[in-house]
């Protein structure tokens, strides 16, 4: 974003390109972003202290509008980043700084973690079954799942809930459907419209209030379109030794309200990072 806390108007123009006047520029155009020297918008360095500035995926231009900044107003743009500098697909701290017009303006510099993507795997007594993530779907529901696993909290908890044909039901600490986090804490919301086909993981609901997801999950046997949008789908298991472990979960005995006839425990949940090819959705580190 630019500032001008000025009392006059503030005209801006990217250095070695030819100007070009236009009275529909909306925003901070994205030739404008990348007016660095050589055309550069960011001047990035991890902590060994490797820097980088040339961007992928952009062409300079020859032309490139005027933009007018009123008096002690601002103009801005969003732009991912990941999709011009691919160091940032590689997980690190990285110092980052924006360096617009030649250098002649600079950003407050700013430090981010790039962490690797994670996976989960559940163990049970029938095998065990490998869930990808949807981060970019349900950020919440993803970190509230990843920080239950790695403190324990599913540890010998039991699969409570089978009901034949569609899914399976667990992750509750009262055995019984009942139970939340021991903190009370629910996660908001965050539907999507992925569809609800065989092996979507989706956090159960309290009297099916969208906000009260909690510590309970369930795991689909075979497509629901109609809880499209109605549950948030945040992972999705992956590999053949996880479904042939579900198709054991799902013939284990029953009675009629879809209690186990034995108890079917979650031995534990890790927690790993994911091969980088298990990204969907667009989801990257």
């Amino acid at each position: 974003m630019i500032e001008n806390w000025s009392d006059e108007p503030a005209v801006l123009f990217v250095p070695g390109t030819d100007p070009k006047l236009s009275a529909e520029v909306m925003g901070l155009p994205i030739e404008h972003v990348f007016s660095g020297e050589a055309f550069a918008a960011l001047t990035i360095r991890n902590d060994q202290n490797r820097q980088w500035n040339v961007a992928v995926n952009y062409q300079p231009p020859a032309t490139s509008p005027v933009v007018t900044v009123g008096p002690r107003s601002s103009v801005g743009a969003m732009v991912d980043i990941r999709e011009y500098y691919t160091v940032f697909k590689s997980p690190g701290v990285y110092r980052i700084q924006w360096l617009p017009y030649g250098g002649v303006f600079q950003s407050n510099p700013l430090v981010i973690n790039v962490a690797p993507l994670k996976q989960a795997e559940i163990v049970t007594d029938l095998g065990k079954m490998t869930v990808r993530f949807f981060y970019e779907d349900a950020p919440r529901h993803v970190d509230n799942f990843i920080e239950l696993a790695k403190t324990g909290f599913y540890d010998n908890l039991t699969f409570h809930r089978i009901e034949s044909g569609f899914f399976i039901q667990g992750g509750c600490p009262n055995a019984d459907g009942t139970g939340i986090r021991p903190d009370g804490v629910k996660v908001k919301s965050e539907l999507s419209t992925r569809p609800q086909t065989r092996g979507k993981i989706n956090m159960a609901l309290l009297d099916d209030d969208p906000d009260s997801a909690s510590c309970q999950f369930f795991i689909t046997n075979t497509d629901v379109p109609e809880w499209t949008g109605r549950y948030c789908v945040f992972g999705e298991l992956t590999g053949d030794e996880s479904f042939a472990t579900l198709d054991k979960l799902m013939a284990a005995p029953a009675d009629e309200p879809g209690r186990p006839i034995g108890k079917i425990i979650i031995r534990s949940i890790r927690i790993s990072d994911a091969p980088r090819e298990s990204a969907s959705n667009g989801d990257r580190p």
